[in-house]
C-alpha cells in the first residue's frame, strides 16, 4: 500500500524583491529537480510527476510570476530575461546547484534561456513539448484561446465544461485539479483566473515582450539534455526536436503516444516512466 505523499507549500522572496510560491516535495539530501510549468499552469500542474520521483529527488515544483500563488510581475514584466532571473535568484535562495531542470511550454523556454546562459549549475535538462521555433499553429490556438475565454464564470462547473471542449487527452481527474488550482473565488461568488490577466490582455493587444532568439544559446547547454515532445502536439513539429538535439551537444528526443501539447497531463503513464529512466541513467 502506498502511502500519499502531500508537499509544503513555501514561498521565498527573492532579491528583486518578488515573493514566489513553490511545493516541496521533500528528500532533502537528494539530487534536486526543479519543475518548470507552461504558459496557464502552475506548480500543481506537476503533481503526477512530483509524487512519482519525490522518493528518488527533492522535488520542487514552482510557481512562477502571474502565477498560482507568486506574486504577480511588477509593471506586467512577463519578460524571457525576468523569468531567466527569477530561476537565478530562486535556486540561489534554496542553494540548488548540480540541479536538474524541467521545463514545459512557457517553462521550457525559460529553462532553455536559463541553461543557455547558466549551464555550470545544471546536472541535466528536459524540455517538454517547446523549442525555439514552434508550429505557428499551436500557437495561434494558444493565443485564441486566452483572447476567447471568458473572464469570469457562474461556477467551478461551467469551468470544467467550457475547457473540456479543447481537452483531447487529458483525464477528467487532471483537468480538475489544473482547472482548480488555476481559479479562484471571487469576492459576488463567481470563478475567475487565478493568473495575472495582463498576462492575456497583452496577448490581446499584442504587446507582449518580444521573444528571445534561443538558438544560439543551444550550442552552450553542455549537460545531458531530453527533449519530449507529443506525437499529437501541434506546438514542437519534429524537425525542431531533431535540429534541437543536433544543436545540443549531448540531446536526445523522446515521444510520448496519446498526448498534444500538456504531454506530462495528458498522458502521464507514458511520460513518467520515460522521465525517470532518463534522470537515473548515468
Amino acid at each position: 500500500m502506498t502511502t500519499k505523499i502531500k508537499p509544503e507549500s513555501q514561498k521565498v522572496t527573492l532579491d528583486s524583491g518578488i515573493n514566489l510560491h513553490y511545493l516541496d516535495w521533500g528528500n532533502h539530501g537528494a539530487p534536486d529537480v526543479l519543475l518548470l510549468h507552461g504558459l496557464r499552469g502552475h506548480a500543481h500542474s506537476w503533481d503526477d510527476v512530483s509524487l512519482a520521483l519525490c522518493q528518488d529527488y527533492r522535488v520542487v515544483a514552482l510557481d512562477q510570476r502571474g502565477r498560482g500563488e507568486s506574486d504577480w510581475a511588477p509593471e506586467g514584466d512577463y519578460s524571457g530575461s525576468a523569468f531567466v532571473e527569477d530561476i537565478v535568484g530562486f535556486s540561489n535562495a534554496l542553494n540548488l546547484d548540480g540541479f536538474t531542470l524541467v521545463g514545459h511550454s512557457m517553462g521550457g523556454r525559460n529553462s532553455l534561456a536559463f541553461a543557455g546562459k547558466h549551464s555550470e549549475q545544471l546536472e541535466k535538462l528536459c524540455i517538454v513539448d517547446i523549442g525555439p521555433s514552434v508550429d505557428p499553429r499551436g500557437g495561434q490556438r494558444i493565443t485564441q484561446e486566452l483572447i476567447d475565454v471568458p473572464e469570469t464564470f457562474g461556477d467551478f462547473e461551467s469551468v470544467v465544461t467550457y475547457m473540456a471542449k479543447g481537452n483531447r487527452f487529458a483525464s477528467e481527474s487532471v483537468m480538475r485539479r489544473r482547472l482548480r488550482y488555476a481559479t479562484k473565488e471571487l469576492s459576488g461568488g463567481e470563478i475567475g483566473w487565478k493568473y495575472d490577466l495582463a498576462i492575456r490582455e497583452q496577448r490581446r493587444n499584442n504587446t507582449a515582450a518580444p521573444s528571445e532568439d534561443l538558438w544560439p544559446l543551444l550550442s552552450n547547454i553542455l549537460c545531458p539534455t531530453l527533449i519530449i515532445r507529443g506525437t499529437e502536439t501541434d506546438l514542437l513539429p519534429r524537425e525542431v526536436a531533431d535540429r534541437m538535439v543536433e544543436t545540443i551537444p549531448t540531446g536526445q528526443v523522446s515521444e510520448v503516444s496519446k498526448a498534444g501539447h500538456m504531454v506530462f497531463e495528458d498522458n502521464p503513464e507514458e511520460f513518467i516512466p520515460i522521465l525517470k529512466s532518463w534522470l537515473s541513467a548515468q
